[in-house]
Formats: C-alpha cells, structure tokens, sequence
C-alpha cells in the first residue's frame, strides 16, 4: 500500500492527482464542514441581535451588545469608549434619524482562537423616508467574557476604500512558512511564501518517498475578483491541474475543489481546514470523487517544520 502522504500531497489545499491516491485507513468524519461551531454560531446570534437592536432604534440595547470597556469607532475615526459613550452616540443617531434601518452583508465571521472572532463585511444605512442612504465597510471583534461573547471593538471604514488583494489574503496569512507532514517512509513538505507584489500566497509542495522525489506541486493563492471570493490555481510537475473557491467559515475554511488529470479524467473534493495554532493545522477531505470513483474521507494533521539547528560554534585553539 502506499504511504498515507500521498494522499496529503494530492489534496492538499485542492490538489486532487488521483494516481497515487489510495483510501485511508480506517479513518472517515461524518462532521458537516459547511455548518457552523457552537461558538461560531452565538457569535452569529450577537450580529443578528446587534442588527435587530440597531433597526429597533434601542441605543442601550445596542451598548449592552458591547463589552463594558468596548470601543466603537465611526469611519471619521471618531472613538467612542465604554458602554455609556457608545449609547449615547447611537442614541443621538436614532434621535436625529428616526426609523433609519440598517443592513449587514457580512463577508465571514472567523475565530481566531479561544475567545477570540473576528466579523468583517459592509453595512448599508437607509432613512426612513429613503432620502438619506449610506455605506460603510466595517469589522467587528468579538470576545468572550464570563461564557457570553459581546463586541470588543467595532470600526468602520469608508465603502469606497476597497480592500487590496493582500489586504483579502491576511486571514490567510499564518500559512507562510514551512510546513511537513511525515512517516518512516515518505515526507510531504510545505513551503508558502507572500509573491514579490503581495497579493498572492505561493506555494510549493515537494513528495519524496524513501528519500527519492516523486511529485512537486505548484500552487497560487489569491482573490478571484470575478467570483469575489478566495481562488486557488494548482498545477503538478505531470501536467495535472487544478483549482478551488475557497470559503471562510468561523473555525477555518471549505475548499470546493476540482481537478483534470494528466489523462485527462477529471476530479472534484471537499476540504476543510481547520487552524489549531500557530503552528498546527487539520486537513480534512470529503465527496471526493475522481471519474465515477467515489474515494474514502480523510482527516490529517500538518505541522510548522521547525528551523533547522544552528551550527556549532568553531572550536577556538588555546592561546600560546
């Protein structure tokens, strides 16, 4: 049997080169990668409540959303400080403009570790008579205090302001770096590094097997402003490629991936990738299918390959 390495160079992050592809022992999730964590969820529900609050016109309902010593800042970058500031400044939004109604596009909703989320999208404000209309871009932060999450900070940032495409990548930006994966016989390595403009994420995957090279993979990640979302584009050293949309999720992201085969069959797959920390990812596959061939799931760990040691320092001869 082949090692189960092959099946991280073949999938990883879309790669899908079914030669060396094989089914994994023993190994099958029935976890829906599309559907939220229960904390990626109650972050969810602090949005809608956020929202539901704003268009009810409840300034204090829209504080208490907020830690106690939260901050909201407008796109002028006014600062409003604590619980008591933000009120007031929306309570003085909803005098001046009665029945105003706002709507939240959010773009994803990410946790970054325990307590900690981050919401970013664009928001549209109408007046009531429909005269007034007004668009921001914003990001939310959310933590978590005694088991509830309520908003840290809240920014706004002009709609006109497009993010650049370095700027879409950043919450990718923890795969740069060195990654591996290995057993006794074969070792998958993993190297991302930011392209010359930054606006794309190189990656180049290496498979050696008993210490001899049998596939190298090339792989570009960035933003596809046609299907406004994240793209990777993979091409492996036998002529197969591949590409997959990717979609950010609040405990990682779902890659919808299809590929063609250096004999021209084609493939498709589900990944999910999920950060543990800095340096720890899991990789799952699912659906994924090659021709009519439907192959089993797979989960995998990848690790951050650690810096090779330094050298010894040169032996100084005694003094004469």
């Amino acid at each position: 049997m082949r090692s189960r390495l092959s099946i991280v160079a073949c999938l990883l992050f879309g790669l899908l080169h079914c030669g060396l592809i094989v089914a994994w022992p023993g190994v099958s999730s029935g976890a829906d990668p599309d559907r939220p964590s229960p904390d990626g969820d109650a972050v969810q529900q602090v949005s809608r409540k956020l929202l539901d609050a704003y268009n009810a016109g409840r300034a204090k309902e829209v504080a208490g959303l907020f830690l106690p010593d939260g901050e909201a800042v407008d796109e002028a970058g006014n600062t409003y400080h604590g619980r008591d500031q933000v009120e007031q400044v929306f309570a003085r939004f909803f005098e001046k403009f009665p029945g105003a109604k706002m709507t939240l596009d959010a773009s994803s909703i990410r946790l970054l570790g325990p307590g900690l989320a981050v919401e970013d999208g664009t928001r549209k404000v109408v007046t009531r008579d429909g005269a007034g209309k007004a668009a921001t871009r914003f990001t939310l932060i959310y933590t978590k205090l005694d088991g509830a999450w309520l908003v840290a900070s809240a920014r706004e940032f002009a709609a006109d302001e497009s993010p650049t495409p370095h700027e879409r990548l950043q919450s990718l930006a923890w795969l740069a770096g060195d990654w591996v994966d290995e057993d006794a016989a074969s070792v998958v390595a993993m190297k991302c590094r930011w392209s010359e403009d930054k606006n794309f994420l190189l990656v180049d995957f290496t498979v050696n097997r008993e210490g001899k090279p049998v596939m190298k993979t090339s792989q570009r990640i960035g933003w596809d402003p046609l299907h406004q979302r994240v793209r990777s584009w993979t091409f492996d050293s036998d002529g197969g490629y591949g590409d997959a949309h990717w979609t950010a999720i609040p405990s990682g992201w779902v890659l919808k991936s299809s590929a063609v085969l250096p004999d021209g069959k084609s493939g498709s797959a589900t990944l999910f990738l999920e950060p543990a920390d800095k340096d720890k990812f899991t990789m799952r596959g699912f659906d994924r299918i090659v021709g009519a061939e439907v192959n089993d799931d797979y989960q995998v760990t990848i690790v951050r390959k650690p810096p090779a040691p330094a050298s010894a320092p040169a032996s100084v001869g005694s003094p004469k």
